[in-house]
This record gives C-alpha cells, sequence and structure tokens, in this order.
C-alpha cells in the first residue's frame, strides 16, 4: 500500500512540475518528501534517501526535459515557418509562371493571328486589298492616335496620303508638314525609328515643331532598294509596339510585292521610253475596240505616225537626243487625244493611234491637229534645240476594212503616200 501512495506522489510530482514552475515544484518535491520521511514505514533508510533523491529531482528533470523540448519544438515550428515560406514562395512562383505562359500563349496566338492576316495580304496583288487589310486589323487591334502611308512616286516626290483614324474612315489626306519631313527623316536614316525625347531627341525636335506627339515611330517601305512608302504611326500604346512592328512587317512584304507586280504589268503593256502602250498590248486593245464598234455599229478610226527624217537627226545629234524627240511626241499625242482614245508605241519612230466613236472626217480633223502641234514644237534636248514633222496615214472602220490587218494595211499605204508626196501631211 504505501510503494502505491509513493507512486501516486511521484507522479503528482512529475505532473505539476509540467503543469507549474520550478520554485513551485521544488516546494511541493519537498513536502512529498516531508510526507514520505514521516510515512516511511517499510522503508529501509537506503530506500528512503534513494527514493527521496528521486522526487526532489523530478521537477528538476522535468524542467530540463521541458526546456529541451520547447527548444526543439521551436526548432520545428522554425523549421515548419521555413517550409511553409518555401511552399508559399514555390505557389507565388508558380502561380506567376502559370500567368506568364498563359500571357506568352496570349502573345503567340496574337503573333499568329497577325500571320493569318498575313496570308490574307498575300491573296491580293492589288495595293487597296492590302491596304484596307492591313488598316482594319490596326484599328481592331491596337491602340493608338493616328497612323499614315506616305507614298513616293520619285526619291521625295510624294505621289499620296492615306490616313487610318480611330472612329474615322480610312482614306486620302491633304498632305502636310508632318509628311514631308518623315519623308526626309525616312530617306536619311534608311531604317525603322521610334521616335520621342528620349530616342532620336534631334529628330523629335524637328517633328515637334510641326506636331505634338508622345512617340512616333517611322517605319521606310523598300522596293528594289528605293523608299517607295513611308508608314508611321503616332503615340501607339507599349503594349501593342512589338505587334505592330510585326504587323508593318507583314505589310511591308506584301507592299513590295504589289508595287513589283504592278510594275511588271506596267512594263508589259508599257513602253518604258515613252510612257504611252507597247505594241503588243496596243494591238490587243485594237481588237477590243473593233469588236465593240461591230456591236455597237459605229465608226472607228486608225492613225499611222511616223516622224519625218528621224534617222538623219539621230545620225547627227545622237540617240539620247533621239530619245527626247520620241519622248516629247508622246507628251504632244497624249495632249491633243482623248482618254478614251488609244496610243501605242508601233516601232521604232512610228506611233499608232485609236480613235473609238471618229469617222473620216473627225480622224482627219485629229490627224491635222497633231500634225500641226508636232510641226510648232521645239524640243530642247541637252545643249540642243531641235523641231521635227510628222506624217500621218488615216482609215477608217468599216469603210476601209472590218478586220484588224485591213485596217492597219491601208492606213500604212495612206502614210505611204503622205512621204511620197513630202511628208508633214495627213492622207
Amino acid at each position: 500500500m504505501n510503494i502505491l501512495i509513493y507512486f501516486v506522489l511521484s507522479m503528482a510530482v512529475l505532473f505539476l512540475s509540467y503543469r507549474i514552475s520550478l520554485s513551485r515544484a521544488l516546494v511541493f518535491s519537498a513536502l512529498a518528501s516531508l510526507f514520505i520521511l514521516i510515512h516511511r514505514r517499510g522503508l529501509s533508510p537506503y530506500e528512503t534517501w534513494v527514493y527521496l533523491l528521486f522526487i526532489n529531482t523530478l521537477p528538476i528533470a522535468a524542467e530540463r526535459f521541458k526546456k529541451d523540448f520547447d527548444r526543439h519544438k521551436g526548432g520545428m515550428r522554425a523549421r515548419f515557418e521555413e517550409v511553409k515560406g518555401s511552399y508559399e514562395g514555390l505557389m507565388q512562383k508558380d502561380r506567376r509562371e502559370i500567368g506568364s505562359n498563359l500571357e506568352k500563349e496570349k502573345r503567340l496566338q496574337q503573333v499568329l493571328s497577325l500571320y493569318e492576316i498575313s496570308k490574307d495580304m498575300s491573296s491580293s496583288l492589288a495595293f487597296e486589298g492590302i491596304f484596307s487589310i492591313f488598316s482594319s486589323t490596326l484599328k481592331k487591334s491596337f491602340r493608338f492616335r493616328s497612323s499614315r502611308l506616305v507614298l513616293l512616286k520619285g526619291s521625295r516626290d510624294i505621289e499620296a496620303v492615306y490616313q487610318i483614324e480611330l472612329g474615322q474612315r480610312i482614306g486620302k489626306v491633304v498632305l502636310d508638314g508632318l509628311d514631308r519631313e518623315l519623308v526626309n527623316i525616312a530617306v536619311e536614316t534608311k531604317k525603322t525609328i521610334s521616335i520621342s525625347p528620349q530616342e532620336h531627341p534631334e529628330f523629335s525636335r524637328r517633328l515637334s515643331v510641326i506636331k505634338t506627339f508622345e512617340t512616333l515611330v517611322s517605319i521606310p517601305l523598300f522596293v528594289e532598294e528605293r523608299i517607295a512608302g513611308v508608314l508611321y504611326i503616332e503615340n501607339i500604346h507599349g503594349t501593342h509596339f512589338e505587334n505592330f512592328i510585326i504587323l508593318a512587317a507583314q505589310f511591308a512584304i506584301q507592299f513590295q510585292k504589289v508595287i513589283l507586280y504592278k510594275k511588271v504589268q506596267e512594263m508589259s503593256i508599257t513602253d518604258s521610253l515613252t510612257e504611252i502602250s507597247t505594241r503588243r498590248y496596243f494591238l490587243e486593245r485594237f481588237l477590243e475596240e473593233i469588236r465593240r464598234s461591230m456591236r455597237h455599229k459605229s465608226n472607228l478610226a486608225f492613225l499611222m505616225l511616223d516622224l519625218d527624217h528621224f534617222k538623219e537627226k539621230n545620225d547627227r545629234f545622237g540617240h539620247l537626243v533621239g530619245d527626247v524627240i520620241l519622248k516629247e511626241v508622246a507628251v504632244i499625242l497624249k495632249s491633243d487625244l482623248r482618254e478614251i482614245d488609244i496610243i501605242g508605241r508601233y516601232g521604232g519612230e512610228e506611233f499608232s493611234i485609236v480613235l473609238a466613236g471618229t469617222g473620216r472626217e473627225g480622224a482627219f480633223q485629229v490627224a491635222e491637229r497633231i500634225r500641226q502641234s508636232t510641226e510648232g514644237a521645239v524640243f530642247k534636248a541637252y545643249d540642243e534645240a531641235v523641231s521635227t514633222t510628222v506624217s500621218i496615214g488615216v482609215s477608217v472602220f468599216p469603210d476601209d476594212g472590218v478586220d484588224r490587218e485591213a485596217l492597219i494595211e491601208t492606213a500604212d499605204k495612206a502614210l505611204y503616200k503622205a512621204k511620197e508626196t513630202g511628208r508633214n501631211r495627213v492622207c
């Protein structure tokens, strides 16, 4: 029975050592020791001292264990907080990575859509087609103030200006000072530049005198190493800059293709020296006009024109002067004729003309006007002032023939007659 009491006392001391302070636990163990000394029946003096020593060391051992446990628990908590922090950091990094991937996916889709737009543009061989697609995309997908496309017909000569503005109709606008200055800058730099007070301040100062802007991106459009246009955009939002450069690059490629295609087409139908129809194209149009005259039962006149003594002028003054004469005669023909009339360079110094809806009397009047205009002109070629005359043969549909070959043969015979009877005349 005493052993059970001693055990209960020991457990009570141990329990209280965890629940109360060390000093109070020592007081309680001292009281328990006193109780044992008073009721130590059945214990030898050795057992009594051993038990007293045991019960009085319990508070100290418990306190030591409690400190070690608290220190261990603190270490575990710190480790837990560290792991928790690392976990939260990884979660944040993962969320950022997911957000970044989503943003990259979004940008990738945007870039892919821009290349799809390029496919749409590539399906058109006309400037109006590619510019319409480019303009619609720009207005739908980008934030900016205004954008313009300046087309050049020479090194710095401006042919036309198109404006793209949010909420406004796309179309031609009047040339202004900013257009001219940006063309000058494009010719100077020959590269894409972003103009702002921070970037290219020298250009920013030049342009801010004309118009205020925050940023301006200018892109020269090249065709065969020549600047054929300048595309610029004002105050485009920074997040759209890279995508705009991609879209503009696609437009520049398609623009070059369209201009080269147009040039090839013009080369195939236009004589490079006189800028009137080539013989092949003229004969095609001549045939079309004959068919049209047949359908409408109307007249048509054909004129064959030859420069008098052209070979002698070429030999005397040189081919360069001869070329100037041919070009100037072509200018006279265009100025004396209607837009519906067809002019072609038939051979070296021979020109041919189709006058739609014109009978014999009208044809002779037109031919005589051309003869007089040419006779009265003086062509300044380099250091020479040269004049020339022309002989003209005329045939009329259907009186002189109902097909192209017959009309050409009749006019050619009339031209030969004009040459034989003194030149500088109409037959």
